[in-house]
């Protein structure tokens, strides 16, 4: 949620692209997860603004991630959707890069820069909270 309001208000700041459509479309139920490649699969750690995230992705184009910040930490779910990752909250990112050293990502909404996420399979650059939940995650 504190993920999704980040995004909400750096949506409002700009005026242009509005994060609260998307959250209002329920597109993730909507989205069909596209398998996306070997480069992308795997677990990638990065700062995106404040916050501390992890991603999981599957080879299935369905994944989780995890995000930490001042304490409010959560776990949700991703769909990869052949050209941006689409989060639980229905807010979406795209895929700016893959190399096997960096899956760079930009949120979709105004003010938004570019977060380059590095492999994480061991889960040793997550946030604490992230590595804990991610492990135990099905």
């Amino acid at each position: 949620m504190r993920f999704g309001a980040l995004v909400l208000f750096a949506g409002a700041l700009g005026g242009c692209s509005n994060p609260v459509d998307d959250m209002l479309s329920g597109r993730f139920s909507e989205t069909r997860a596209v398998s996306p490649g070997d480069a992308m699969v795997g677990t990638w750690t990065g700062s995106m603004s404040a916050y501390l995230l992890t991603l999981k992705i599957n080879e299935d184009g369905t994944g989780l991630y995890c995000y930490s910040w001042n304490e409010k930490h959560a776990v949700n779910r991703l769909k990869y959707d052949g050209e941006r990752i689409v989060f639980q909250e229905s807010t979406t990112a795209s895929i700016r890069d893959v190399r096997p050293d960096a899956l760079v990502i930009r949120s979709d909404y105004t003010f938004s820069k570019d977060a380059i996420l590095r492999p994480d399979e061991g889960l040793v650059k997550a946030s604490p909270y992230c590595a804990k939940a991610m492990k135990e995650a099905p």
